[in-house]
């Protein structure tokens, strides 16, 4: 995956600051807050490290860009320093969990801590911020919003109750189209700020954190930016108008390019319909082929990052004696490879610290690392008959145990059709977990 066009989170935090000084909140308890969110999401190790989609990056990208549309055309004259301070205090924590026992944001326990954190509280006083109207902000930032406002109405009607507005029926109603405008600057987030590798990265942790099986990424994500461009539109062009030009354009470009990539997958789909195309699982003898080797990182490097193993050995692992490799091909067995199973012996692999796997050192388990197949080929069925004849070689080797790393809701599906299956440790927040299957 080459590097990152989105800015970093020191770039992040510059540009925030200099949004505050431009606000003539230039007292030393705005970077307090600033600063106790960084501290909050570092000792969750939230940061560049973690993988899921709601990491301290994502934080600051909704503060960046929340403020940002906050001062453009369409709500510069609507949004004063009053709501501008609270939209900075509930755009950095939104999302923040203290037990954090999943990647999917938890909007209450977020309000919850907003409104009990002594420290934080102490802030927010000396700041001028009712830590109540922020509750309210992130709670509205739950989606898919018609869904979730039967739970969370009366919950934002409580907040009210004890803040400043508690009798301004006006107020209210402006608080809430605010938090209503935070959750489109939310939800447009690092796709108005980085490329469509980096658009494509953002759509794999969003798709891990929320626990889709992969074949549903593309047509999830389409979704996903329907119901902003469409459902929403109201409030999203008025944000989109409030952005910077470039912005806009970057967003306007990867969304057309997941419906590029959509219309791709339906064309296969039609394909394999008609049975104008087959795809068909080759077990690899020759693999020592630095042409084949090319073929299958290009393909590799689409996964997300905590699927990739042995990223800096790739090439020599190919080629280890033990390695079993089934390419999937188009057509015929000479085909274009569009996905491949790789796998070999259990002690050969490095394994995440949380897992401990009692088999290690008895040399009769295979490792399969998660199935690499290419964006449009997904959910035809490739990965099922690759993992059978893996399999299938795995049991000719005299391995007992096959294991490997999945999303749990991949696992549990499978693990409804076929009952050799089973976890052996269930891996939080990121809810990829590892599990066993008996040859």
């Amino acid at each position: 995956m080459s590097s990152s066009t989105i800015p970093t989170l020191t770039e992040l935090q510059d540009v925030i600051v200099d949004m505050l000084k431009d606000e003539h909140l230039e007292d030393t308890c705005y970077i307090e807050i600033l600063n106790y969110s960084l501290e909050k999401f570092h000792k969750q190790n939230l940061n560049e490290n973690y993988y899921g989609y709601h990491n301290l990056s994502h934080e600051l990208v909704v503060t960046h860009n929340t403020l940002l549309a906050s001062r453009g055309v369409e709500f510069n004259n609507h949004i004063d320093q009053f709501d501008f301070k609270h939209l900075f205090a509930a755009a950095l924590f939104h999302d923040y969990d203290p037990e954090k026992e999943q990647d999917k944001p938890h909007e209450v326990t977020a309000a919850n801590f907003v409104t009990s954190d002594h420290k934080l509280l102490k802030l927010f006083n000396e700041a001028g911020i009712d830590a109540h109207l922020v509750a309210t902000l992130i709670l509205r930032t739950a989606y898919p919003w018609n869904l979730r406002e039967p739970e969370l109405k009366p919950l934002i009607s409580a907040h009210f109750s004890k803040s400043t507005y508690s009798t301004d029926l006006k107020k209210q109603e402006h608080f809430h189209n605010l938090g209503w405008f935070m959750s489109v600057a939310d939800r447009i987030g690092s796709y108005a700020l980085g490329n469509f590798l980096d658009a494509m990265e953002l759509a794999k942790k969003n798709s891990h954190s929320l626990g889709w099986d992969p074949a549903f990424l593309i047509r999830r994500s389409i979704i996903f930016f329907e119901t902003l461009l469409n459902e929403e539109h109201e409030m999203t062009d008025k944000v989109m108008r409030s952005l910077p030009k470039t912005m806009r354009k970057i967003f306007m470009d990867n969304v057309l390019g997941f419906f590029k990539l959509r219309e791709k997958e339906l064309e296969v789909k039609a394909a394999i319909s008609y049975e104008q195309i087959q795809l068909i699982p080759v077990l690899e003898y020759d693999k020592n082929n630095s042409k084949l080797g090319d073929i299958l990182f290009d393909i590799y490097d689409e996964l997300p990052d905590p699927l990739q193993f042995k990223k800096t050995t790739f090439f020599e692992s190919v080629n280890e004696s033990d390695t079993i490799l089934v390419t999937l091909r188009l057509g015929t067995p000479t085909g274009e490879i569009v996905g491949f199973a790789k796998g070999g012996a259990l002690e050969g692999y490095s394994l995440p610290s949380k897992i401990c796997d009692e088999n290690f050192g008895k040399k009769n388990t295979v490792f399969l690392e998660p199935l690499a197949i290419k964006a449009g080929y997904w959910g035809h069925g490739g990965g099922s008959t690759m993992r059978k004849l893996f399999r299938k070689t795995a049991k000719e080797k005299n391995y007992v145990y096959l294991t490997s790393l999945q999303l749990r809701e991949v696992i549990q599906n499978r693990i409804n059709r076929e009952d050799e299956i089973e976890f052996v440790q269930q891996i939080n927040p990121e809810k990829l977990d590892y599990y066993r299957v008996t040859l």
